[in-house]
């Protein structure tokens, strides 16, 4: 585990302590602090990344995920009722056409490849896990057990990073490495969980009144929480020229009478101000300027 000194995104190291839960083996982080400059949400103590490697080469899926079908059929569902809307409100102008290259880095079980196949794309993946590679090669998906593909500099026309970037050690790093494979005038879209919604501002001030630690700010496998400001940052460092950014929310089919009152209220609170439990960001790269 590594003591973390600065913040990853803006270089603070004003880090105040902010959450804890008990450790558990399934688990890579217990304890969070929070960047007083900008909102950035650390797990403290962090995986470093030999741990963070062999913890989803071997044991993430195995241990959280391991109904492969059911989750990639559910998944194809929810892509087609939140995912693409998502994308086409922020880069559908932005888009190649059908036929052109995607790169989803982190695909997991496929879904995402399998939607953008179905929408005319040649798709590719990169995914760690050995058993999630696997299940999409099943589904007949070109994937490579990988964090990147070795691939040519601006070999893809879009990019895709789904709920990946906060599962890794250097989330400026991860970002410039989505671009690096990115072609001139393409796409990257990275889409991860809303670091501040009602239901944990509501969760927060209960365990205080109870005189509990505030609960963890997310699964206790990630290893930050963003806010929108930090990924447009991030893209427009890393030499997107145009970005977007969006939150929205993911109801599941189907919950239990008191999951869909008790949340439902929260989702409606975060709709009313403009928000949800998920974040989506889109950054486009600036085309090359021709020679004269």
């Amino acid at each position: 585990m590594i003591t973390v000194t600065a913040c990853a995104v803006c270089g603070s190291t004003k880090l105040s302590p902010f959450s804890r839960e008990a450790p558990g083996p399934d688990y890579l982080h217990s304890a969070q602090v929070r960047c007083r400059a900008c909102g950035l949400f650390i797990s403290q103590p962090r995986a470093d990344v030999a741990e963070m490697d062999a913890y989803y080469r071997s044991r993430y899926y195995e241990t959280h995920w391991a109904d492969a079908e059911p989750l990639w059929q559910l998944n194809l569902r929810m892509h087609a009722r939140h995912t693409l809307p998502a994308l086409d409100a922020l880069d559908g102008a932005w888009l190649p056409k059908p036929g052109s290259r995607v790169l989803e880095v982190g695909c997991g079980y496929g879904s995402m490849l399998t939607t953008m196949s179905k929408r005319g794309y040649r798709v590719i993946g990169s995914e760690l896990s050995a058993k999630a590679a696997a299940f999409c090669r099943s589904k007949e998906l070109d994937v490579v057990i990988s964090r990147v593909p070795p691939v040519r500099p601006g070999s893809f026309d879009v990019v895709i990073a789904r709920h990946v970037i906060e599962h890794v050690s250097d989330p400026r790093e991860f970002v410039q490495t989505l671009v690096a494979a990115t072609r001139p005038g393409g796409v990257i879209y990275v889409e991860t969980e809303n670091n501040w919604i009602s239901q944990y501002v509501w969760d927060s001030i209960r365990a205080r009144a109870l005189g509990r630690p505030r609960p963890f700010r997310s699964s206790r496998d990630h290893t930050y929480v963003f806010a929108a400001r930090h990924l447009e940052r991030l893209l427009r460092e890393a030499g997107c020229s145009d970005v977007h950014t969006m939150s929205f929310g993911e109801p599941p089919d189907r919950e239990s009478l008191h999951w869909r009152l008790y949340k439902g209220l929260f989702r409606t609170i975060d709709r009313a101000m403009g928000g949800g439990e998920l974040l989506a960001a889109a950054g486009r790269l600036p085309l090359r300027e021709s020679a004269s």
